[in-house]
C-alpha cells in the first residue's frame, strides 16, 4: 500500500469510516515490519487508533506517517525494545512536544532522531548536530534507559506499595514476553505469556498474543485453541476471528475457515482483510463467484492494500 497516497473519508457511515484506513496487518505489510510491532506501538500509545471495531484498531494517514518513522528505525537495525527506549528518551528531552513522532520537524537518520529547525538539524536538546553519521547507542545505556522507562506501568495509579509492586511485576512479564517475541525466541515468549495468564487470569488480549506467537512458531493446533480461548473471553474480538480463520485455512479445514471468516464479518462487515482471506478460501472450495464478490468488496474497502494487486489478478482470472 502506498502510505503517502492514503486518504480517509469524511462520511459518518461505518462503511466509509473504515475505507482507506489501515488495519495492523495492512500497516505491517506496507511498512515491512512484524504485525506484532504495530500492535506493540499501538499498545504503548505511540500509534493512536482513528477508530476501533471489536478490538481491531484502524489507523489513518497521520498515524501511517508516525509508523513509517518507527519502521525506519526498525529497518536501520533497532530492535523494538531499543525503539521503546529511544522514544522514552525523546519524551524526556523534548517534554514540550506532545507527540514528537507526529511532528513534521522530526527527522530519522539511521538509528537517531533529530529535530529540524530552520535549515539546521538539532538534537532534541537543541544542540546543533555537525556529525550526521548514525552511531549505535551503548547497550549498557539502553538497558539502563529501559529499566528507568518501564519499571512501572505508566497508567497505574498510586493505591499502595503492594498493589504497585504487583502491577510492576505483571508489566515486566508483559514486557519480557514482547522482548522475547521481538528477538524471535518464540518458545520463551509463549512461556512468558502463559505466566501472564497465570498471574492475571484469562484475558482476551493475552490469549490472542499467545496464539499469535504459537502461530508464528508453526504450532497450529495450539494456536487454534488459544484463538478460541480469546474468543471465549470476547466473542466480538474480530481480529482473533480473522486469525483463527487463517489457522483453519492453513490446516485445510476450509468449511470451518469460511464459517469463521463469515462470523468475523457478521461482527464487522467492512473488515477488508477478512474479505480477502475469505475469497481465497472460497476459491479453494471451487466457489469462484462467491470469491469474486469478496475480492471486489476487498478492493472497494482497501484499493491500495499490499494485497490489492493479487485480488485484481484473481478477479481477472475468474470466469465471467
Amino acid at each position: 500500500m502506498s502510505l503517502d497516497a492514503a486518504t480517509t473519508s469524511s462520511s459518518s457511515a461505518d462503511h466509509d469510516s473504515v475505507c482507506r484506513l489501515y488495519t495492523p496487518a495492512m500497516m505491517a505489510e506496507a511498512l515491512d515490519v512484524p504485525v506484532a510491532a504495530v500492535r506493540r506501538w499501538h499498545r504503548h500509545g505511540v500509534l493512536r487508533a482513528t477508530k476501533e471495531v471489536g478490538r481491531l484498531p484502524y489507523f489513518d494517514f497521520e498515524e501511517a506517517a508516525v509508523a513509517r518513522r518507527l519502521a525506519q528505525l526498525h529497518h536501520a537495525g533497532c530492535s523494538l525494545r531499543v525503539i521503546d527506549n529511544r522514544l522514552a528518551e525523546l519524551a524526556r528531552l523534548a517534554p514540550h512536544l506532545e507527540r514528537p513522532l507526529a511532528d513534521p520537524a522530526l527527522v530519522v537518520e539511521g538509528k537517531r532522531l533529530f529535530l529540524r529547525r530552520g535549515e539546521d538539524l538539532t538534537e532534541p536538546t537543541g544542540q546543533l548536530l555537525l556529525d550526521f553519521d548514525a552511531t549505535e547507542a551503548d547497550e549498557a545505556d539502553v538497558i539502563a534507559l529501559f529499566s528507568e522507562a518501564h519499571i512501572a506501568p505508566s497508567t497505574s495509579s498510586v493505591r499502595g506499595a503492594a498493589e504497585n509492586e504487583a502491577a510492576s511485576i505483571v508489566e515486566q512479564w508483559r514486557q519480557e514476553a514482547l522482548d522475547w517475541e521481538d528477538e524471535g525466541q518464540l518458545d520463551r515468549a509463549a512461556d512468558a505469556y502463559r505466566a501472564l495468564l497465570m498471574a492475571t487470569g484469562p484475558q482476551a488480549e493475552t490469549q490472542f498474543a499467545l496464539a499469535d506467537v504459537l502461530y508464528r512458531a508453526g504450532d497450529l493446533p495450539a494456536a487454534r485453541e488459544r484463538y478460541y480461548a480469546a474468543l471465549e473471553c470476547d466473542e466480538e474480538y474480530v481480529e482473533a476471528r480473522a486469525s483463527l480463520g487463517c489457522v483453519l485455512a492453513e490446516r485445510g479445514e476450509l468449511e470451518l475457515a469460511a464459517a469463521t471468516f463469515e462470523g468475523a464479518l457478521a461482527f464487522h462487515a467492512d473488515f477488508a482483510d477478512v474479505h480477502f482471506h475469505l475469497a481465497h478460501v472460497l476459491e479453494r472450495m471451487d466457489r469462484g463467484a462467491d470469491a469474486a464478490m469478496h475480492y471486489q468488496t476487498f478492493l472497494t474497502l482497501a484499493p491500495e492494500s499490499p494485497w490489492a494487486a493479487a485480488a485484481r489478478d484473481r478477479l481477472a482470472a475468474s470466469p465471467r
